[in-house]
């Protein structure tokens, strides 16, 4: 049994995953499967995936046919397949910070299901000196309010921010399947199982551990410009003073922010 699964689910022309995906590779917890989901990618992503699996025995690539939303049931049949103690995401367009997959499996040792905060980052904000570039952050709490507020379609964190333990999601009445309502955000669908099932055992992290980069206000934006953002990203995140800046930024959204 490994220490955890990762799912990193892609489509289309992606070619900007490859961030994504060494921001996996590059966790200190090494000891993980990275798991790609090609929900109906071209063959040349295909390929694309093959090379990078070839540099790094921990990559599996799953092929499948387009799903009608974004391949949830390809998730399950991952899961089945794999060995994590916990299940972690990473969405083909975020990044992960290097101590993500640490910070997830300390908080999954008390609870069935945990997030970190949903952080994001601007476009356009690729100036060296970084200015307003941090978008944001939900900080929430996962109390009754917040859940009821979830379970009535409001969502506050995407994928690549939950993690949950492997025999917890065995206990699920139902597991990731396509999401029914068009309307309804496909991991906020699979996030109100856990809260129905599990309640109290469903705890948030105070932490930063991941950066979003919305698509809506980056829908005009090549796949080359996309690429180069978070190329840009994921080459700062490597230095230890950039992720500081990110901490102490993140003081103005999150003043109790756990370090």
């Amino acid at each position: 049994m490994s220490r955890a699964t990762v799912i990193i689910p892609t489509f289309g022309n992606a070619t900007f995953a490859r961030w994504a995906i060494k921001s996996v590779q590059d966790q200190t917890v090494k000891d993980i499967e990275i798991c790609i989901i090609c929900d109906g990618s071209p063959r040349h992503m295909i390929s694309f995936f093959e090379k990078m699996k070839n540099e790094d025995p921990r990559i599996e690539i799953f092929v499948f046919p387009k799903s009608p939303r974004t391949g949830e049931p390809y998730r399950d049949i991952v899961i089945s397949h794999t060995t994590g103690k916990i299940i972690c995401y990473c969405s083909h367009d975020d990044l992960w910070l290097p101590n993500h997959v640490k910070i997830m499996e300390k908080a999954l040792k008390h609870c069935c299901f945990t997030h970190t905060l949903h952080t994001f980052v601007n476009p356009h904000a690729l100036s060296e000196d970084m200015s307003d570039w941090l978008g944001g952050i939900y900080w929430i709490n996962l109390d009754q309010k917040i859940v009821e507020r979830m379970q009535s379609g409001e969502n506050f964190f995407g994928l690549t921010f939950g993690a949950h333990a492997r025999d917890c999601y065995y206990k699920l009445p139902e597991g990731w399947v396509t999401t029914p309502d068009k309307n309804t955000p496909t991991d906020l669908h699979m996030w109100c199982k856990f809260l129905a099932n599990f309640g109290e055992n469903c705890k948030t992290t105070v932490k930063i551990s991941a950066l979003c980069f919305p698509q809506i206000p980056r829908k005009e934006w090549t796949e080359q410009q996309r690429y180069g953002e978070l190329k840009f990203y994921y080459n700062k995140i490597q230095t230890m003073p950039f992720r500081r800046k990110i901490f102490q930024e993140s003081l103005k959204f999150c003043p109790d922010l756990i370090h």
